[in-house]
């Protein structure tokens, strides 16, 4: 809970229509995502649909950073209506802004 904290107040962000990603070093080798949907985005069955399907797509994408870092989804309400490619492609353009912003590459 602390780690997601320290993200909120000092990690940086980037915005989509449908998502923000907020990410924030961290002092392991590995990458941990977070996924929040509130409940402005929807009820339980839609918050769930859309976890399911941020899961999915990060598991399919490409533009993964190298490890060492905290990155938290957040769901905005506009996400409830998207399928799937609009949600992967959404992640991935932030992913790739982030790539941008730290100076690196993504894993492909």
């Amino acid at each position: 809970m602390k780690d997601f904290t320290a993200l909120q107040r000092a990690g940086r962000s980037r915005a989509h229509p449908l998502l923000i990603l907020r990410w924030r070093r961290n002092e392991l080798e590995r990458i941990r995502f977070g996924f929040a949907t509130g409940r402005k985005v929807g009820n339980a069955v839609i918050r769930n649909r859309i976890r399911r399907r941020l899961r999915a797509a990060l598991r399919a994408t490409d533009r993964r950073p190298a490890g060492g870092w905290d990155i938290l989804v957040i769901a905005r309400p506009e996400s409830a209506t998207a399928g799937y490619a609009e949600l992967k492609n959404a992640l991935d353009q932030l992913l790739e802004r982030m790539s941008k912003h730290e100076g690196g590459k993504a894993k492909t």
